[in-house]
This record gives C-alpha cells, structure tokens and sequence, in this order.
C-alpha cells in the first residue's frame, strides 16, 4: 500500500483520541477530507462511498507533534535521493509534522547580496548547507516560501538575533553604534512582518554574544509589539546560569516580550543544584506577570557547533580573524588557560562538559574522529596528556581545517533535573537536534518524543500521557504563537500520529544514533501519509500546499 491508499479522504476507526487539550482519552473515529482537513469526530463514523477506512484499533491518535527548537533550517530544503527531505526524515519517523527554525540566533535570512557566503559558512555547523544555486532568497518571508516549497513537515520560523547583526555590523565584539542599533530593530520588524514568530538570541554564540543587556531589550521590545516571542539560549547555563536566567527574566520585565527559554538546564555537576533556583525565580517573574515559557529535550548531553568551545574574543572579526589567532603559539596557550581556569566569564563547555572526556566529536571531515570523544582522538593521535598544549592545538588545528564547522556533543546535565523541568506547567519539548547527515549525530535526533512517551511518562511517571501530548502539541503550538497547529479539531488540518501508548520507544544510543524509533505507526501532514509501519512513505511530499 503506498501513500495515496491512506490518503483523504478517509475515516481512522477504532483509535483512542488524545486531540492535544489534555482533556481525558476517548474512543473516537476522525473522517478526513480530500483537503486534508477534520471533517468529523465522534463514534462508529460510518465511512461514504470513496471513503476508505483505516483501522486504527489499539492505537492513540494525537496530534502530530511540534519541534518547538529544529535545526532543519536548510537540512529540510535537500533530499540527498531519500524519501523525504534530509532534515525531515528523523521528526516525521518520531511523530513531528512541525518545526520551528531559526534557532539560538541563527536564521537563514535576512540577508545581503554580498553576505550569503558568510551567513552559509556561518550556519554549517549547526543548520546544515544547502547548494549556493539553492540560496535564492535574501527577505525573511522569501525564506519561508522556499523552504516551505521543500519541507515535508510544516514549517515556521523566527529571525535570528546573530544573522541580523551579522548583516548590520558583522562579527565585531563591541556595542553597536545608534545608527546600527536601529537597522537591527527595524529587520526584525520586517522579518515579524513577513511571517517572523519572534526572535532567537544564542547568547553564547559569536556574534550574539557580544551584545550588551540594553541592545537585547530594544530588539525584544519591537518582538512585543508585534506580539512576537522571544527565545532565548542564555549567556551561561553552567556556572553563571542564575545570572545569566536573571538577565533574560530582567529584558522580559522591561520590553514586555514573552521570554522563552530555550533548553533549560543547569549545566555541569556543580551546578545541577541550581535547577530549583531556576525554576523558583521563573516562577517569581510570572507572577509579576512576565510571560514566560520553557523547552527541554530529554537526555543527559547536548549538542551544538564546536565552536563554543572557544572563547568568544578568539572569533571577533569572524572566522580568517580565529584561524590567525589559534595558529600563532602565543594566543594559543592564551586560549588553552583560559579553557582550562576561566568558567565565569563565558559559558565553558569545555568545563562543564569535564573536559576532553565528557565531548564527543559529531561531526567532522577527517577520518577517524566522527563517534569518539575528544578524547579518544586525541589519544589516537599519540598525545596521552589530554590537557597539554599538544593536545589542545589538536584541537585548534581541527577546527580551522574543518573551517569551523564541527559540531560536538557535551555530557553536561542530569535525568534527576531533566524530569523537574519537565514537569513545569509551562515546558514544551524540542529536539534541538543536529542532523548532521554525514555525521555521527546525537540520540535526538530520532528519539526525543518517543523517549519522552517511553522514559517520562510509562516508566518515570513525570508526565501522564495527556499531559504529554500536549506539551508535544498544543502547548508547543501556543508558546510559539502559532495558530492552527496541535490539535485535532473539526475544520483543522489532519496533521495526525498514531501510535502504540504501550510499545513507543526511542531505540537510537550514543553509538547507533540513527536507530528509528519503534511504535509509532502511522504519521499524516495535511492528511497525506508521510510514514507507515515506522518507516517513510515511498515519497513524502512536500508539505507547501497546506501550510495556510
């Protein structure tokens, strides 16, 4: 049977129905029409004369999930000769039938002319490249169009804070001049204009992290008028986190904007004690009446581009200016004392990762450092002193021939905070997963919803399967502040999961990350059959058509 035979219009008989509101589990059948949409809920359904009938018996019909944090951005615009679109393949297989893009500061557009080039070296670590003959767009809202035409999940977006300043005034590490300040305020208005949710800041990363409090408060007060969110990966998650957590809450306060929090955590073991702080001072700040929300993903490591290792001065001016430092002798032992003492002044990973060991290496061209910790490759190099200078310029040397677009895993957090975040009234998830298709990628990639279905709700308990559903759906939905999306509802588009409650379960590990989940059986965008049986349809359309 191929994707048209499950295709509209269709009635789904004998599921369980969880629509995404909370609201109890009930017995219902769901006729879809030949748009793609929610003609009818309610019981025995009779099926019409073209109708076929899919027998959905001891399964759960939810709504298709929502990746509230992708990083598919130009992953979901190539096929590489798959079913269904690089950067799509992995949430459809889990049950996500959105994304979100334009993560931790990093949009593909607005963009100039002649700043393409540096916008897509500057994304390959974390989203993905595409062709330069592809980069067709320069607008927010052309971006959008175009990878809508391509992605076979639904897809929406927020500007990024670093590709905007990046445009405005390129990678320097200073406050921007007036002029600048206001170029900045007046692209995010453009970009919220053309479809933009909001805006992302990665403050940890180069050249977000160069702004000042004030700058992100005249940026979050042009989201607020527009009714925007902001999301926000903060300046510290590890040793600074309460400072860095009160800064955001404070740009909440003073701009109005409704603040997400991206991947709450408390990173390192030192800090893991902190997560009930975090979660009491979110708590202070929504009762002042601060609009606040939270994503998190289910696993003990993270995973981001490389380049956060670094000092954020060692990037100032961009990339030619890095490679100059790293390769001179001096600057580089700079760079390895700083890495080994300094955790206050900028978001180590490097030491709330424990070192080399606690960091495994993603994604990289060379051979044989793709799956191993830093660790093991140093060693592998003949270097037994993983913290000498040897040993780090391995390091330097590989991220300059690899031009800066390695990306990494860090162990740095607890399943103890994971779960007590999870809890949170106002917590949705989001993958955050790198696909890295040539890569060694992390676990959640392919696992996050199952996972969370698997590890925190039928064996932890943290969640029950409602509330579950909905922090995968609706909630996602409503905390990005996108309508029409996350819910089964009558006249609302079929984007539908159904799944075994009692067998759904992640199968991917550290060392087969690209293992499919299990128990997820049916998945359908817009009505049409994206996967069956666990596996893709034979071609997964584009989902362009009924984005609206």
């Amino acid at each position: 049977m191929d994707a048209m035979d499950e295709s509209g219009p269709f009635v789904v008989r004998g599921g369980t129905l969880i629509d995404g509101s909370a609201s109890p589990p009930r017995r219902a059948d769901i006729r879809i029409d030949g748009n793609g949409r929610v003609a009818e809920i309610g019981e025995r359904l009779k099926a019409g004369e073209l109708e076929r009938v899919i027998d959905a018996e001891g399964l759960t019909i939810s709504p298709g999930f929502v990746d509230l944090h992708s990083h598919s951005d130009l992953y979901s615009m190539s096929r590489e000769g798959t079913a269904a679109p690089v950067g799509d393949a992995p949430k459809l297989l889990q049950g996500c039938t959105a994304q979100i893009f334009g993560q931790d500061g990093v949009s593909a557009a607005p963009v100039e002319d002649h700043g393409v080039d540096d916008l897509a070296r500057s994304m390959a670590g974390l989203d993905g490249s595409i062709e330069a003959e592809q980069w067709t767009w320069r607008s927010f809202g052309e971006y959008l169009t175009a990878v809508r035409r391509k992605s076979a999940t639904r897809v929406a977006g927020l500007v990024g804070h670093s590709t905007i300043r990046r445009m405005v005034m390129g990678t320097e590490m200073r406050p921007p001049h007036p002029h600048e300040l206001d170029r900045m305020c007046q692209a995010v208005d453009s970009a919220m204009a053309e479809g933009a949710l909001g805006l992302s800041t990665g403050l940890v990363y180069v050249p977000a992290a160069y702004a000042g409090t004030d700058e992100l408060v005249a940026l979050a007060r042009v989201v607020a008028s527009r009714g925007g969110r902001f999301f926000v990966h903060v300046r510290s998650e590890s040793d600074r986190v309460v400072e860095a957590t009160e800064e955001v809450l404070e740009v909440a306060r003073r701009s109005g904007v409704h603040l997400h929090y991206s991947h709450i955590k408390t990173a390192g073991r030192a800090n893991w004690p902190l997560a009930g702080k975090l979660i009491e001072m979110v708590s202070d700040y929504q009762a002042k009446g601060v609009q606040v929300t939270a994503d998190i993903h289910p696993y003990v490591a993270g995973s981001t581009t490389a380049t956060v290792l670094l000092p954020p001065w060692v990037l100032d001016g961009g990339e030619d200016a890095a490679r100059m430092r790293l390769s001179d002798p001096t600057t580089a032992k700079r760079v390895r004392s700083q890495m080994l003492s300094d955790t206050t002044s900028y978001d180590n990973w490097f030491a709330f990762s424990d070192g080399f060991e606690g960091l495994r290496i993603a994604q990289a061209s060379r051979p044989g450092t793709q799956g191993k910790s830093f660790a093991e490759w140093i060693r592998s190099e003949g270097v037994n002193d993983i913290n000498s200078q040897e040993a780090f310029n391995l390091l330097f040397d590989l991220l300059i021939s690899e031009n800066f677009s390695v990306s990494l895993i860090s162990f740095n957090n607890t399943e103890e905070n994971i779960a007590r975040f999870l809890a949170q009234p106002y917590t949705s998830i989001g993958s955050d997963a790198l696909v890295n298709p040539h890569g060694h990628p992390h676990p959640r990639l392919y696992g996050t919803f199952p996972r969370v279905l698997r590890r925190f709700v039928r064996e932890l308990g943290v969640l029950d399967l409602p509330n579950a559903i909905q922090a995968m759906t609706s909630k996602a939905a409503g905390t990005a502040g996108w309508p029409g999306v996350g819910s089964i509802a009558v006249g609302g588009r079929a984007d539908m999961v159904a799944f075994d409650p009692e067998q759904v379960s992640d199968q991917a590990t550290w060392e087969e990350p690209r293992l499919p989940p299990v128990g997820i059986e049916k998945v359908w965008v817009g009505g049409r059959l994206a996967v069956k049986g666990g596996k893709l349809a034979s071609q997964v359309d584009a989902a362009e058509t009924s984005q609206v």
